[in-house]
């Protein structure tokens, strides 16, 4: 019996490329999509397949057009409209994301996915009374999926009476049926949702179940983070940033916000870019990309810089790393033209700064200096204890530290200890810090000094920056909405007893203020 192992019709390629999708071989998926939309280009599934593929390969901008083929043959497919919706949300187009959403929940009211979805991006448009409208009806479409209750009680405070709270109270109460990563999201969104009326030891009882659920399946190698940190201290000294400084591309007008998550960047960055001269870039992960592409790589892991070959960069090698990086970022911000062209940009757009939020950052100041020597850096600093406590109540994408008191207070250690360095070798003027709490205490003398590093004059629509209407893509979307309120500094605080691990982890110098009992 002869074996054609060659697919013959486009439901056998498209099977297929079903089967290598599954298994996240993507590009052969591709291929395989590709040869049955050859043989049948009137099947809108092979174009939804097509599209769905080149997303996930970030291929933004090819999978619209590959949704709108699919959409124009079957204008009635839900997915087709709801998979336009999410590439759009990934390229940061979210009024268009919306649209698509929207007419993915005209056509299928119950599409619960679409309705969260939609729910997020008019949240970080600050279309709040849509934002929870969306969430209530992807709740009421899927009352059992916790992550819609958690997206909903980060944004809104629900009385005890809402139907939200006791839909949520019911979850909480019955968490046995659940698998542990939706026990995790009850726990965070309950423990939210009890911290919002004011029952603070009942919420931190979610919050330690929450968090101890969630960090089962977090990869974090603790000795790798910490060591890391230790070896830019010895790798970036005084002298060897002096021995390469100016060797990287001149351009000024990034400004690089880094930190801790949760300690006041958002607010920082939303003061900026109500200023004429800034455009707010939000968390930007372009600098890592570029990094990537331009420095050598581990030779037993190519995904892995190779840390010890920062020693020898180069003029060559440093200025390609700054152009890279605002290549990249140029094509995020269309409103600054020639970013990458020693600041040709100042000739044809309003605007001359742009910041760029991305927390993380802090472990790559050196190098951005050196890359960047122009940029400036504003480093936000919060409570050390007011800060874990804030990351301990979330769950987010890019924290693996954040799920275990002890590993949490020994991270912001190493942090702590790896930005004072920064301070110290980078050249006077480079990084100022800014207290969050100060910041908020006294906040017009606090803008003029950020206005100032920036080498920005004055603007009165810096001290109303709630009334600035862009996009805020990160957990402080609400509150940067509206007007400073000095009640955000001190957050509720366990007893001691509770927090050992976390004291025990910042050690000292850095846990004072804890309260031995209340």
């Amino acid at each position: 019996m002869k074996h054609d192992s060659q697919p013959a019709t486009a439901t056998e390629w498209r099977a297929e490329g079903d089967a290598f999708a599954a298994r996240g071989e993507l590009d052969a998926a591709l291929q395989r999509f590709e040869s049955a939309r050859a043989l049948d280009p009137a099947d809108a599934v092979v174009h939804e397949r097509i599209a769905a593929t080149l997303a996930a390969l970030n291929r933004f901008d090819e999978a619209v057009d590959s949704f709108r083929a699919a959409i124009a043959i079957d204008p009635l497919n839900t997915d087709s409209h709801h998979g336009l919706g999410w590439t759009f949300e990934q390229m940061h187009r979210l009024d268009a994301a919306v649209d698509a959403y929207r007419e993915a929940v005209r056509l299928n009211p119950r599409a619960d996915g679409s309705h969260n979805n939609m729910g997020n991006c008019l949240q970080a448009l600050g279309r709040f009374d849509e934002a929870h409208e969306a969430y209530r009806r992807a709740i009421d479409a899927a009352p059992n999926v916790a992550l819609y209750y958690r997206n909903f009680v980060q944004s809104k405070r629900l009385a005890a009476d809402d139907p939200v709270f006791v839909a949520l109270e019911r979850l909480a109460g019955d968490t046995a049926s659940q698998t542990p990563a939706n026990q995790a999201e009850i726990h965070f969104a309950y423990g939210q949702a009890l911290s919002d009326l004011g029952r603070h030891d009942a919420s931190f009882g979610h919050f330690l179940k929450g968090n101890a659920l969630h960090r089962v399946g977090v990869r974090y190698n603790e000795a790798e983070s910490l060591g890391l940190f230790e070896l830019l201290q010895n790798l970036f000294t005084a002298d060897a940033l002096a021995a390469k400084r100016g060797l990287g591309d001149p351009s000024a007008p990034p400004v690089f916000i880094v930190g801790m998550p949760r300690s006041g960047s958002t607010l920082i960055e939303q003061i900026l870019a109500s200023h004429p001269q800034v455009t707010g870039a939000g968390e930007r992960t372009e600098f890592g990309e570029a990094l990537v592409g331009h420095i050598a790589r581990d030779v037993g892991d190519p995904l892995r810089i190779d840390i010890e070959a920062l020693q020898n960069l180069t003029h060559a090698s440093l200025s390609a790393l700054g152009q890279d990086y605002l290549h990249r970022m140029q094509k995020v911000l269309p409103d600054m033209p020639g970013l990458a062209d020693n600041d040709a940009h100042s000739a044809t757009s309003g605007f001359t700064r742009f910041t760029d939020k991305y927390p993380f950052n802090f472990i790559n100041v050196g190098l951005i200096h050196l890359a960047l020597p122009n940029a400036r850096f504003i480093h936000s600093k919060r409570a050390p204890l007011q800060t874990c406590l804030s990351i301990f109540s979330r769950i987010f994408h890019d924290v693996p530290f954040g799920y275990d008191l002890g590993e949490l207070g020994r991270y912001y250690r190493a942090y702590d200890a790896l930005m004072a360095h920064w301070q110290r070798v980078l050249p006077e003027g480079t990084m100022i810090d800014v207290q969050y709490e100060e910041l908020v205490e006294d906040f017009e003398p606090n803008v003029r000094r950020l206005l100032a590093h920036c080498g920005l004059d004055w603007d009165e629509r810096c001290l109303a920056f709630h009334r600035t209407s862009r996009q805020v893509n990160t957990a402080s979307a609400a509150q940067v909405r509206r007007p400073l309120y000095k009640t955000s500094v001190q957050r509720w605080q366990p007893q001691a007893a509770l927090l050992q691990p976390l004291i025990e982890g910042l050690g000292p110098a850095l846990a004072s203020g804890v309260e031995s009992s209340r």
